[in-house]
C-alpha cells in the first residue's frame, strides 16, 4: 500500500505520486473488465490518432532473384479523444485526521469509482457515453443469446467471432450471467467452463479468459450479461495520472441537498481521472444476453 502524504484543505489541483496514483488504478484494473482485457495505451490530452490497416496477407515463397509480392492492404485512421470523469468524497474534518484511515478510504473509493463508470460506459452502454465521436461502446456490437443454456447457445459466441474474423481471446461477464456460465456443458455432459487456479480470472471457455465485472449486467429485453470478443481489437487510453484537489470551504450538493462543508466541518476530497476507449473493427464482439433461441444480430 502506498505511504499516506499530507492531504490538507490547501491540497489544490495535484497529480498523486505514482505509487499512489499506481494503487488507485491496480484496485480499479481489479474491478473492471475492461480495464484488464483491452489494451492499455497512454495519450494526450487533445487525443490520439493512429492508422488502421485492412486483413493482412501471408508471405509467399519465392525463388531467388525473382521478384517479391507486396500485399495490399486497406489502410484507415480512427482517433481516441480522452474524457474527464470526477468523484467527491465528502469525510468529516476529524476523518480527515487519520492519514491512514483516509488514504485507505480514497483508494478503495477512488477505485471502485472509476472501474463501475468505465465498465457500465463502454461495456454495457447503462452509463451514457459523454461523447459519441472518438470514444466507443460495445453495447451496440451484434449480440447473442445464451437463455437456453445449450452447448449450440455458446458455441455462437465463438463462432460469431471467428466468422468475422476474430480471436475470441476474452469474455467479461456480470455475476448474473456466471450461473449459466457455471451449468454449460459439452454433448458428453462435460463442463464448457475450465477453471484457471493460476489466475484470479473467473476461468476460460473454449480458450478464453474470463474475466468478472460487477457491473456487465444491464436490464432490458433481453438483459446483458457480458460481452465477448478479439479484445486485441480495443485500446483503453489514460491521460496521465489522477488529479485531487480538497476543499472545506466549498458547498457540495449531496442528493440534491446543498451541504456547505464549512458550516458541518467537513472537508470534500476531488478525484479526476481523464480516460478513453476505442474498438478497431466492433465486429468481432458480441453482446451476451439472456435471449432465448437467439440469433446473431445487432
Amino acid at each position: 500500500m502506498a505511504e499516506p502524504f499530507d492531504i490538507n484543505t490547501k491540497t489544490e489541483g495535484v497529480y498523486l505520486q505514482p505509487s499512489q496514483s499506481n494503487e488507485i488504478w491496480t484496485e480499479a484494473t481489479k474491478q473492471s473488465a475492461i480495464m484488464q482485457l483491452a489494451k492499455r495505451i497512454n495519450v494526450p490530452g487533445n487525443g490520439l490518432v493512429f492508422d488502421t490497416l485492412g486483413e493482412s496477407t501471408p508471405a509467399e515463397w519465392v525463388a531467388e532473384t525473382a521478384e517479391k509480392p507486396v500485399g495490399n492492404p486497406t489502410f484507415g485512421s480512427r482517433k481516441v479523444i480522452p474524457y474527464k470523469m470526477a468523484k467527491i468524497i465528502p469525510v468529516s474534518n476529524e476523518f480527515m485526521r487519520d492519514k491512514p484511515r483516509l488514504w485507505a478510504e480514497i483508494s478503495r473509493q477512488g477505485a471502485q469509482g472509476i472501474a463501475e463508470t468505465i465498465d457500465k460506459t463502454f461495456l454495457t452502454g447503462d452509463t451514457v457515453r459523454p461523447i459519441t465521436d472518438g470514444m466507443d461502446t460495445l453495447s451496440d456490437a451484434q449480440k447473442v443469446g445464451i437463455g437456453d443454456g445449450t452447448y449450440a447457445d455458446f458455441v455462437r459466441i465463438v463462432t460469431t467471432v471467428l466468422e468475422n474474423n476474430g480471436d475470441l481471446t476474452g469474455i467479461a461477464l456480470a455475476p448474473q450471467g456466471q450461473s449459466k456460465f457455471l451449468q454449460a456443458t459439452d454433448a458428453n455432459g462435460r463442463p464448457l467452463l475450465v477453471n484457471d487456479a493460476s489466475t484470479s480470472d473467473l476461468g476460460r471457455m473454449f480458450g478464453a479468459r474470463i474475466v468478472k465485472s460487477p457491473w456487465g449486467y444491464k436490464s432490458g429485453s433481453p438483459n446483458i450479461l457480458g460481452v465477448a470478443g478479439d479484445w486485441s481489437q480495443a485500446m483503453f487510453a489514460m491521460v496521465g495520472g489522477i488529479q485531487m484537489k480538497v476543499s472545506d470551504q466549498a458547498t457540495i450538493n449531496i442528493d440534491g441537498t446543498q451541504v456547505n462543508l464549512w458550516q458541518r466541518n467537513m472537508s470534500a476530497i476531488l478525484l479526476e481521472a481523464t480516460v478513453g476507449f476505442i474498438v478497431r473493427d466492433k465486429k468481432k464482439f458480441v453482446v451476451i444476453t439472456d435471449a432465448s433461441n437467439a440469433k446473431a444480430g445487432k
